[in-house]
């Protein structure tokens, strides 16, 4: 390298805040970047591309586990194709299975983020593949075949789509990275925060709710968007306080004020939220599953997983103690975006190194 990567990257969740980090990161190290988003990116969105220093192309696609999202799923690889073409892309960085799926002339990399099948694993306790599934799942199979190079956020990521799919191929473990930043101040308001969309039943954030109800737990605000993408909006559960979608700066000055972060998901491969959060010096607090575990060690509080009894008994306790810096200092030690840039970069070169041999 340098050189000119076409990043896929869509407009719902974690993953366009991985993207824009990445591309950020690349192009400090002297690559050129392109980001082809899959979906219809808000005006907010478009300005963040441009001050990370990616030129954007957006097509209005759906993602493949949005309802009836065949005929763009089908038409994915061949577009991405076509926009790696013509910005001369040397490395093709997937972020979706659908865009793995393109027939390139250069190296094309995938990560791994999450899937459907071990969502429901984890968030239903079903490990079947009903039949409204089985198009899908057909797709993850063809992208772990096609991908010259596989990447996961998380261990257990990797380890799901492995014994899920019956993937036999190597898959590098590259953690997602954030920004370093100083907490504004070691004094913090009674305030908590849950941040994630409340539709996705994987987040978990009623447990929150019924956690926080028949004593003071101070407030208690729930950042993020209540309306699904395919249509139809989330109540809020009282006593949660609902944020809306918050902005980069409005999410950063919220974790400045509060004492604690929540995550009571039942499946999260990684944690972008609990990272950010832990890097403006909240406390955490999360449900006990393998990925935090992976994560963060014992350098946060863990609760049993959808135990709203446990979780109180928690809360409580992190209210009442000393803050700590060990969620921060791991944060700041482990998962950075130069580490995570690094490794990216040569990955993309052994891709290239594989596919020229």
């Amino acid at each position: 390298m340098p050189g000119r990567v076409l990043l896929t990257t869509d407009v719902v969740g974690g993953v366009w805040d991985f993207c824009l980090t990445l591309a950020r990161g690349l192009r400090d190290a002297g690559d050129d970047v392109v980001l082809l988003a899959l979906g219809v990116p808000s005006h907010s969105q478009q300005d963040d591309a441009r001050q990370c220093g990616a030129r954007l192309v957006s097509i209005p696609l759906k993602l493949e586990w949005m309802a009836d999202a065949g005929a763009d799923i089908a038409a994915t690889p061949s577009l991405v194709r076509q926009v790696a073409t013509e910005v001369g892309a040397d490395v093709v960085h997937a972020n979706q299975f659908a865009a793995a799926c393109a027939d390139v002339d250069v190296p094309l990399v995938l990560t791994l983020h999450s899937d459907v099948l071990s969502w429901r694993r984890w968030t239903l306790g079903d490990s079947s593949v009903p039949a409204e599934w089985q198009s899908y799942t057909e797709l993850v199979r063809a992208a772990l075949i096609r991908a010259d190079s596989m990447a996961a956020v998380s261990r257990f990521i990797a380890d799901q789509i492995m014994d899920l799919y019956g993937l036999d191929r190597p898959i590098e473990i590259i953690h997602n990275g954030w920004p370093a930043s100083t907490p504004a101040s070691s004094h913090r308001e009674r305030v908590t925060v849950v941040a994630g969309r409340i539709w996705d039943a994987a987040k978990n954030v009623t447990l929150v709710a019924d956690a926080a109800r028949g004593w003071q737990p101070g407030e208690v605000y729930l950042a993020g968007e209540s309306e699904h993408p395919d249509g139809g909006r989330a109540a809020i559960p009282e006593p949660l306080q609902a944020t809306g979608f918050l902005s980069r700066t409005a999410l950063d000055a919220l974790f400045d004020r509060a004492k604690v972060y929540i995550s009571p998901a039942r499946y999260d491969p990684f944690g972008l939220l609990p990272l950010q959060a832990a890097l403006h010096g909240c406390q955490l607090l999360l449900s006990d599953i393998p990925s935090y575990r992976e994560v963060w060690g014992d350098a946060v509080t863990y609760f049993r997983s959808n135990d709203a009894s446990d979780l109180r008994e928690e809360w409580l306790k992190l209210l009442a103690a000393p803050t700590t810096m060990a969620a921060h200092t791991r944060a700041r030690e482990r998962f950075t975006v130069e580490r995570m840039v690094e490794n990216y970069r040569a990955l993309y070169v052994r891709s290239r190194q594989a596919v020229a041999a």
